[in-house]
């Protein structure tokens, strides 16, 4: 499942946005957001794939969002002001919607967005984190789970354990969304190493996780339970 969230001032697009997403069954909108500041909060402390960006908002600026951010989902603004569209594209972004829009112009901004995601999971099949004074490869599929602790991260792997000083919204950004998933404030799991699930409990080789009421629900929702 691909996770989004909309962050737009007007409670109207917010509506629309939301309406247009039901229909596309592999996206996730997970939360939506008329303050700007408090979107922010929410995607460095979570993984998002995609955020449906509105530009022109008080206090903070679609633009302004995303230099606050040192990891970028991958963006659709969604505005009523077309002279915003050559700026946007210095951010990246996968797509312009202008307000007001239909579905199947979304429709083609969210699969552009759902491309460049599988293109670049198909491709990445590892990463490389510091430890130390020593930079270490990583395969994903590697991975048991991911706990963190302070200011480092614990990555548990099949036969080795790194420590790298990284955050959650760093690591979130290096891992396909296909496989990992945040269960707990703590903890990330590689749901492909899952043995069972019990008394809110992961099971996964020798170690138990638990499952937070916070994500209890997105979590079974993503092993469609």
């Amino acid at each position: 499942m691909i996770n989004c969230i909309a962050i737009d001032d007007e409670p109207k697009a917010l509506q629309i946005i939301n309406y247009h997403a039901q229909k596309i069954e592999v996206i996730h909108l997970i939360a939506s957001f008329s303050n700007a500041k408090k979107s922010l909060q929410f995607l460095k402390q979570n993984r998002v794939d995609i955020v449906f960006l509105d530009i022109n908002m008080p206090h903070l600026t679609g633009l302004d969002l995303l230099d606050e951010l040192q990891v970028k989902p991958k963006i659709i603004f969604t505005t009523a002001y077309a002279e915003f569209a050559l700026e946007s594209y210095n951010y990246n972004a996968v797509d312009y919607l202008l307000k007001p829009f239909e579905f199947d112009r979304f429709s083609v901004a969210v699969n552009k967005a759902i491309k460049q995601i599988e293109n670049e999971k198909h491709y990445n099949k590892f990463f490389f984190i510091k430890d130390g004074f020593k930079n270490f490869k990583i395969n994903f599929d590697e991975i048991l789970f991911i706990k963190g602790a302070g200011n480092y991260l614990d990555i548990q792997t099949i036969n080795k354990v790194f420590s790298p000083r990284l955050t959650f919204a760093e690591i979130i950004h290096k891992l396909p969304s296909s496989n990992f998933i945040r269960v707990h404030q703590s903890f990330i799991i590689n749901c492909n190493k899952i043995d069972k699930i019990e008394n809110n409990q992961i099971c996964i080789a020798i170690y138990k996780i638990p499952i937070s009421n916070n994500y209890k629900e997105s979590f079974f929702n993503f092993l469609n339970v």
